[in-house]
């Protein structure tokens, strides 16, 4: 197919059909797997957070060191999103997802036996090498495994994994560290990744982009299988079946045709993450310098947690009442009113808690529906290397947030001037986003 020509209206008529038909219980049931795949990512990359003070104590590491360690999984994320991603659109989706799942379960493995610093930013440099190619390769599935009528709301449902995976790595650190030791806690997130792995090498599917980006004498006979399995009619032998790849996936993305949803997707993720990461980073510290105890801060950070949860169930479920790019302008918008507003308000703890609340609704909101924005908008042949690209990038505003958030403090700015600068990006993004044209590739 020529670039950019891959719209509804020239698609092959088993690709209609199956775009048109009802989900079957095997395309549910493959948006169930990858939820509990993101549910993993979520798992292993907060593992740590959980896990660092009692690192730092039995190895005599400081906070600077340990710094380093959980940078050093967001530097893997960002690598493996721009640069493992893309693999993808060359040799199908299953095959970049069994080898993000090793790299997670070795990183993680590795993480469980470290005996030094170096042991541990090494592995958690390749557990962030898997958990980012698993995201660019997920939400291209879960918009794939779809039919067209739930295709934003799969991707949603799968992103609102993370946020759940991180609420279980809690659970699961508050119950075992104090019980058995912090390495107790990746051993079991290692074999959590064994089982996913089980899973996809044994049942889960290949999607009709994967098949037909790898091309080869036996597409048709995949296609078929696939088809079957979902209920679907066999592809005629009279019925031309063309690969969709010519091995260049990344250069679509700078295309005349593409540059502009590329360029725009880029910044809006970059500003989001960069607001989104601010706010849920200092939430805790603002509660604690506001006077109240870190069990407290604890209990608002649960707080964010579960409302991200149930916000971006609420934001994924308007979707299909008020249209996909209205409603993450309202969510993307709301959290920069929600960052400004928390500068605002007075420091009693139940107010903080709602706040908190707010700030868990609005981002995970926006972010689990952004994804859903990217699938819809870059053709199936770079829609893995267009997502990945945009969430490396986007891991840069993930950093920078933060950093740029405790800078300001440091220069004697309060509570309500830095979170009224740190509130800007997120208003850009829902200002930029008017500017993305929607697309609606298969």
């Amino acid at each position: 197919m020529n670039d950019g020509a891959d719209s509804q209206d020239v698609l092959p008529a088993f690709w209609r059909t199956f775009l048109d038909a009802p989900m079957h219980r095997v395309q549910k049931l493959s948006i169930l797997a990858l939820t509990a795949m993101c549910a993993l990512d979520g798992i292993d990359l907060f593992a740590i957070t959980f896990a660092a003070p009692v690192i730092g104590r039995e190895m005599g590491i400081g906070k600077a060191a340990i710094g380093l360690v959980l940078a050093a999984a967001l530097a893997g994320m960002a690598v493996g999103s721009l640069f493992l991603s893309p693999l993808a659109d060359i040799y199908g989706r299953r095959r970049p997802l069994l080898f993000s799942l090793l790299l997670m379960i070795g990183g993680t493995l590795w993480t469980a036996f470290a005996g030094s610093l170096l042991d541990l930013i090494a592995s958690r440099l390749i557990t962030g090498l898997g958990v980012g190619t698993m995201a660019a390769v997920i939400n291209p599935l879960a918009a794939e495994y779809a039919n067209a009528k739930r295709r934003d709301i799969s991707v949603a449902i799968v992103n609102l994994g993370l946020p759940a995976g991180s609420i279980v790595s809690g659970i699961l650190a508050a119950w075992m560290i104090p019980v058995m030791g912090w390495r107790a806690l990746f051993l079991v997130a290692s074999g959590l990744g064994m089982l996913m792995l089980a899973i996809v090498l044994l049942w889960l599917p290949e999607s009709i982009v994967g098949i037909m980006s790898r091309g080869g004498p036996a597409t048709q006979t995949r296609l078929n299988h696939l088809l079957k399995r979902c209920g679907q009619p066999a592809i005629a032998a009279v019925e031309a079946v063309r690969p969709l790849t010519q091995r260049r996936s990344v250069r679509l993305l700078l295309t005349p045709a593409e540059l502009p949803t590329t360029v725009a997707a880029v910044a809006v993720f970059f500003f989001f993450t960069l607001s989104l990461y601010y706010i849920q980073s200092w939430v805790p510290s603002l509660i604690t310098s506001a006077g109240h105890t870190v069990s407290q801060a604890a209990l608002a950070g649960t707080s964010m947690s579960v409302s991200g949860v149930v916000g971006g169930s609420v934001f994924a479920f308007l979707v299909p009442r008020l249209g996909l790019k209205r409603v993450v302008i309202g969510a993307v918008t709301l959290t920069g009113v929600v960052i400004m507003l928390f500068g605002m308000v007075p420091t009693d703890l139940p107010v903080l808690v709602t706040m908190s609340v707010l700030v868990g609704a609005s981002t995970i909101g926006g972010m689990v529906n952004l994804y859903a924005i990217l699938s819809r908008n870059f053709p199936p042949l770079a829609r893995a290397s267009g997502i990945g690209f945009v969430i490396g990038v986007g891991r840069f505003g993930s950093a920078i947030g933060p950093a740029l958030g405790g800078l300001l403090f440091s220069l004697g700015l309060e509570r309500g001037t830095v979170s009224l600068v740190m509130a800007i990006p997120a208003l850009l993004a829902a200002a930029l986003l008017f500017r993305i044209r929607e697309h609606d590739y298969a």
